[in-house]
């Protein structure tokens, strides 16, 4: 069925303001356990309470906000048994996702190398809001070089999921072993490369060390 215009305009609305809460949990600008009010987020985003609600729903349906009928809606809680069976699924779909991508033309490459210096520059400036999002966006070019669409969309969401516990990390500003998790220069040049065994080595790599700094505290906390 079609949607009238003012429904159409809701929903519009309804997944920009998800979309901000999602990137707002993942730079860790609301914390987990944060009560998310309706009104004040309706203020924040200059909008009506409506579109607000349905976005708290549809982050309800991804993990990222928990709903309590009597009491709100809430930035959904971290534990290190989420963390290690969506870490688990994200090993299993993107190894096998990468296998399946097509090689990138030299147009992609160099604008794949681009992306990878100006990752360089937004963690060197400390800017962990738009880092955040130019390294989903990096990934996703990447993952998007394969034919296999549905299986993208899944790894893009349990990406979206993992990248809540991103937030308890300090950004890596220096040069030091958690800096170098976070470099692309070698993905591209294994892409460049046509390297596939390389490629995929160096994403399990990279993730196996990140769940394991993520489980590390989670654990010192007891979560």
């Amino acid at each position: 069925m079609k949607l009238r215009t003012g429904e159409a305009r809701s929903n519009g609305v309804a997944t920009k303001i998800a979309d901000e809460v999602r990137t707002l949990v993942a730079g860790g600008m609301l914390s987990p356990g944060v009560r998310l009010g309706q009104i004040e987020l309706a203020e924040r985003f200059d909008s009506s309470p409506v579109p607000v609600r349905e976005a708290l729903k549809l982050l309800t349906s991804e993990g990222i906000v928990e709903h309590d009928p009597n009491r709100g809606f809430f930035v959904a809680r971290l534990s290190s048994a989420e963390a290690w069976q969506l870490f688990r699924m994200r090993h299993l779909l993107e190894d096998d996702l990468l296998q399946s991508i097509e090689w990138p033309s030299r147009a992609q490459l160099a604008d794949l190398r681009k992306r990878a210096v100006e990752l360089e520059r937004l963690l060197d400036a400390e800017q962990r809001r738009d880092w955040w999002l130019r390294h989903r966006e990096f990934h996703q070019t990447i993952f998007d070089f394969s034919p296999h669409k549905v299986m993208v969309r899944e790894a893009m969401r349990l990406w979206t999921l993992t990248d809540r516990f991103r937030a308890i990390l300090p950004l890596p500003r220096r040069s030091n072993a958690q800096r170098n998790l976070v470099r692309k220069h070698d993905l591209v040049e294994a892409l460049a490369e046509q390297d596939r065994e390389k490629l995929v080595r160096l994403r399990r790599d990279r993730r196996v060390s990140f769940e394991g700094m993520v489980l590390e505290i989670l654990e010192d906390r007891n979560l």
